[in-house]
């Protein structure tokens, strides 16, 4: 359903549209502290009465942002029980030659890549992070070094392109789906896989390479020494029982968030396994491992004390971020209910006219749930760029799929702010990434991104029939 806006508003498009430009503005001159920039969300939307305070407020309690938390808490204690210096050892022997921009997609752009198949980029993220921060270490490259920020930056590219891995891999895909039903039409996960999954492998070599055309690395050749690493093996000695403590933590976590996509997986072989996939997506959302990690963390003990005490947790979780993004979620917010959408969908709809014709529909979905998801979380931007895609598409007589399909993959390519998605906050949250770095590196992959879906896609989804 288009969200249209509030009686007596009919400035409340425009409204919410002033408000993102000037939180974009402050946020890429960082001349206030990002989370103090995301405030404005709730106090422009909601003294104007385009979203209510409890809404607007909630935002920084959605549920993502517990992934966040947990994704802190679990660095935190790798950090404590030196788990990440042991998980260092064994990334750095991965890749056995010297290249610094090949070491780095082997020990960050491929692992979380291919960890978006728990049906999380977020958590996948939160996990690879700490093994990437201990690795650099491990290597002696140090924070603020160009090599340490290309890594940072490639990882959460990585992360971004896993988005169209699959039809689990994030939330706008699922939306897509939910999209297609409603107009009678049927997306599977097979579907899925012909058109989004040839995007999310050119999506990753896309950004990787551009990352490091941006950034190049201070060294041609990425010294490590093999002795040293050995040495570090051996010291390292066997696991100590806070070490298992924690990577227990995080297994059961990967496990928890993996089992809801597996049995939608095998729903659509089974469809007996439906009711079952459904309940386990209501109580066993995203949220609800992360929720568990934490509790963990400050129960169970090793020896005498908890993995981490309640000072270490708090001392952990970066607040900046978590305000960041829940202001990220509030502006969606507010750009839903301001009638934003049908601000935009009625004028799209306007400049196409009827006669537009199947790759222009593809091309103007995409374009349209690119340009929205920098305003908005890529789940908002999807909530609202599927259902136009649809009307336009039903409007000139063609098949919606293609274009509902388009608009949900563009939503997931984003990458040049940490408000637009998940793990670009995440990365920022580290310190080794500097936000005009992230914007110039995303701008550009995202723009290439964006020419291979409108240039291939309509290719991949006439496969669909």
């Amino acid at each position: 359903m288009v969200a249209v806006a509030p009686p007596g508003m009919p400035w409340g498009p425009q409204l919410a549209l002033g408000t993102l430009l000037w939180m974009l503005t402050w946020w890429l001159t960082e001349c206030v502290p990002l989370g103090i920039a995301a405030l404005l969300a709730p106090l422009l939307l909601s003294t104007t009465g385009v979203v209510d305070w409890k809404a607007s407020l909630s935002s920084f309690t959605d549920p993502i942002i517990w992934i966040f938390l947990a994704g802190f808490v679990l660095a935190a204690a790798f950090r404590k029980w030196d788990l990440d210096r042991r998980l260092s050892v064994q990334l750095a022997s991965l890749y056995k030659g010297s290249n610094p921009k090949v070491a780095a997609l082997f020990v960050c752009s491929l692992p979380v890549f291919l960890l978006t198949l728990t049906g999380s980029i977020t958590a996948s993220t939160a996990v690879v992070l700490p093994f990437l921060v201990a690795y650099l270490s491990m290597v002696g490259v140090k924070a603020g070094s160009r090599f340490s920020e290309a890594s940072t930056l490639a990882l959460a590219q990585a992360a971004t392109a896993g988005a169209m891995l699959l039809l689990i891999s994030t939330p706008p895909n699922l939306i897509a789906k939910a999209t297609a039903a409603q107009v009678g039409s049927e997306l599977t996960f097979f579907d899925w896989f012909l058109v989004g999954t040839p995007q999310a492998i050119l999506g990753l070599f896309i950004s990787w390479w551009v990352t490091f055309a941006f950034i190049k690395p201070e060294m041609r050749v990425l010294r490590v020494d093999r002795e040293k690493l050995e040495k570090a093996r051996r010291d390292l000695g066997r696991m100590s029982r806070g070490e298992k403590t924690v990577a227990g933590l995080l297994l059961v976590a990967i496990g928890l968030w993996l089992l809801p996509s597996l049995v939608r997986i095998a729903g659509e072989a089974n469809p007996s396994l439906g009711p079952l996939a459904d309940t386990l997506a209501v109580v066993m959302p995203e949220a609800m491992p992360a929720v568990l990690v934490i509790l963990a963390a400050g129960l169970v003990r090793v020896k005498d004390e908890p993995v981490l005490r309640w000072k270490e947790i708090a001392d952990g979780i970066d607040w900046n971020v978590v305000f960041l993004f829940g202001g990220g979620i509030a502006l969606g917010l507010g750009l839903d209910r301001s009638g934003f959408a049908d601000w935009i969908g009625s004028g799209v709809a306007s400049a196409l006219g009827p006669s537009a014709n199947a790759w222009t529909i593809f091309a103007v979905s995409a374009g349209l749930g690119f340009v929205l998801s920098y305003a908005a979380s890529n789940t908002a931007a999807a909530l609202i760029s599927c259902p136009i895609a649809a009307s336009l598409a039903l409007g000139a007589g063609v098949s919606p799929i293609g274009p509902i399909v388009a608009a949900a993959l563009a939503c997931s390519i984003s990458s040049a702010i940490p408000s637009t998605t998940p793990p670009m906050a995440i990365v920022y949250s580290s310190g080794y990434v500097k936000i005009w770095d992230m914007f110039r590196v995303g701008m550009v992959s995202d723009l290439l991104r964006l020419g291979v879906l409108v240039l291939t896609g309509p290719f991949f989804a006439s496969l669909l029939g």
